[in-house]
Formats: C-alpha cells, sequence, structure tokens
C-alpha cells in the first residue's frame, strides 16, 4: 500500500469524534492527502430527541442545514490550522452503511474513527456504531483514542502468521517507514496446564516449550523474508502467553502510540467479522489501533 491519498473521517461532533479529525489532519498534513469530513444524520434520532424533549421552537429547527453550517465550520477551522484542503459530505440514515457507500464512492485510502460518541452509547468503550462501521470496512480503519501532533513514533504489529497479519505488516512498513516497530508473535504450550495435571515432567514441558518458540523464531523470519523489507527500523519479538495479553503488555513497556493487526487471523468464517483477538484489542488498547483491510 502506498502512502493514502485520500483519507475519511467521520464526525458526530463528539469529544472522541474530534480527535478523530484531528489526528486525521494531521495524517493528512504529514501525508498531503485529502481530507474528507462525513457527518451522518439518523432522522430516528432527532424524532426521539423531539418526542423526549418537548422544547419550544423545535419543531422550526431544520437540522440538517444546521448539521451542515456546523461540519463546513469543522472544516474551516481545520483548512486554517492544519493547511489543508478539506471536503464535506452530510448523509441521511444508518452511519455505518453510509460511512462505508463514501469510503467505497470516493475510493478511500484510510477511515479514522473515534471510539464512540454522543450517540453511540450501548458500550462505555466502543460503540455499537463504531463497531459496525470497522467491521464493514473494506480499507484499514484507524481508531482514535488519543490525538498525537506528530506521525506515529514507536509501532507494534501483531504477528500470527495469517494472511490478516501479513497485510498489517506491509501496511505498517508502507505507510509508517521511520516510526519504530516490532513485530510480536505469541506462543503457548497448548494444554500446558493439563499436561502437568496428567503427570508430565518439568522437563519434558520445557522441551514443548523450546520447540514453541523455535516454531515462532522461525515463523517471524518467514514473515521477513515475505516483506522482503530490509527497514532498519523493524525487530521481531516472539514471546510466551496469550495474543492480547502479550501485546497489551509489549505495548505500555514500550511506550507505543500505535497497534496494528489483522481484522481476523485466517478464519473460514466471513472475513467481514473481526476476531477474538481483534476484539480484545479494540476494546482494551490504551492506544491508537489501526486495522488492515
Amino acid at each position: 500500500m502506498a502512502t493514502p491519498r485520500t483519507i475519511i473521517t467521520a464526525t458526530d461532533f463528539s469529544a472522541s469524534a474530534t480527535r478523530a479529525v484531528r489526528q486525521a489532519a494531521h495524517l493528512a498534513h504529514a501525508w498531503g492527502a485529502q481530507l474528507v469530513l462525513v457527518h451522518v444524520f439518523n432522522d430516528s434520532v432527532w424524532a426521539s430527541l423531539k418526542a423526549v424533549y418537548d422544547l419550544p421552537g423545535w419543531n422550526d429547527v431544520k437540522p440538517l442545514v444546521s448539521q451542515r453550517a456546523r461540519l463546513s465550520k469543522l472544516a474551516a477551522e481545520i483548512e486554517q490550522e492544519f493547511a489543508l484542503s478539506v471536503e464535506t459530505e452530510v448523509l441521511s440514515g444508518r452511519a455505518s452503511q453510509q460511512i462505508g457507500a463514501v469510503v467505497a464512492a470516493r475510493q478511500a485510502d484510510l477511515l479514522v474513527v473515534g471510539e464512540h460518541g454522543e450517540n453511540w452509547v450501548s458500550d462505555v468503550v466502543l460503540g455499537g456504531t463504531a463497531l459496525k462501521v470497522i467491521e464493514a470496512a473494506r480499507v484499514p480503519v484507524l481508531l482514535v483514542r488519543r490525538e498525537h501532533p506528530a506521525l506515529y513514533r514507536d509501532i507494534l504489529v501483531a504477528a500470527d502468521f495469517s494472511a490478516s497479519s501479513e497485510r498489517a505488516a506491509r501496511l505498517a512498513l508502507d505507510v509508517f517507514p521511520e516510526a519504530q516497530k516490532v513485530l510480536v508473535h505469541a506462543w503457548l504450550v497448548p494444554l500446558e496446564a493439563s499436561m502437568r495435571l496428567g503427570g508430565a515432567r518439568e522437563e519434558d514441558i520445557e522441551h514443548f516449550r523450546t520447540r514453541e518458540f523455535t516454531q515462532a523464531e522461525a515463523g517471524l523470519a518467514s514473515l521477513l523474508r515475505k516483506l522482503g523489507t530490509t527497514d532498519d527500523h523493524l525487530q521481531t519479538l516472539a514471546l510466551q502467553g496469550s495474543p492480547a495479553s502479550v501485546i497489551f503488555d509489549q505495548a505500555e513497556a514500550r511506550g507505543s502510540d500505535l497497534i496494528v493487526i489483522g481484522k481476523h487471523s485466517g478464519s473460514p468464517l466471513d472475513e467481514r467479522l473481526l476476531g477474538s483477538v481483534t476484539q480484545n484489542i479494540l476494546y482494551h488498547a490504551g492506544c491508537d489501533v489501526l486495522l488492515s483491510a
């Protein structure tokens, strides 16, 4: 993947969405990319608001007009602050469907979203709408939790040797060539606790640990060969533990500001569905997360 040329970011004007917009602007400025701000107006939410809050004058409000004005004002502020060309689109309907349609129509290279917004309250960590957008997107999706004044400095790439994780590694290498990067693979001895309960000797278990570690190291070496990279900023690391725990621990220890991971792990199920490790990372990572397409 080349450096993104068109970046789309969705906003509902919440604080979380504003962080995503500003991070998208930082990236667009650094890459010389076109930035498109999208707001999706939901008629049913507006109808519910009027039904619950019967305030004087609400019947005279034209929400689409006011939202267009608000989005245009935000675009003008971003243009001035970041020296960017910013386009806007205000749409009506279901957010996940409309955002996906804009991404396809614009042939976007990257979609940037916040973790939740003021209407995405079904989950306090990752809103239902955000999750649907991420699952449906056919381009890389950046989930923003923090605003960074510059490009990402330290990137952790989750490597499970699937085609999905290979795409994630290529994405990190192509888009962030100057960042420090580490390919992390987590390995375990299957059913180690059960083996011990069954009377396995410690030296037997250690033998299997050595075998798993050796296979992990070989897998990382094979991945590097497939990537064909000579990136001096790239390291590999094979660690014992469950994938999510290893990723969280390493990201915290390194002070990583971005985790890059595939949407799934090569499951024969529908590729639109997020794998369990990917969902765990999305929900609980303390930094931004980039999902490869």
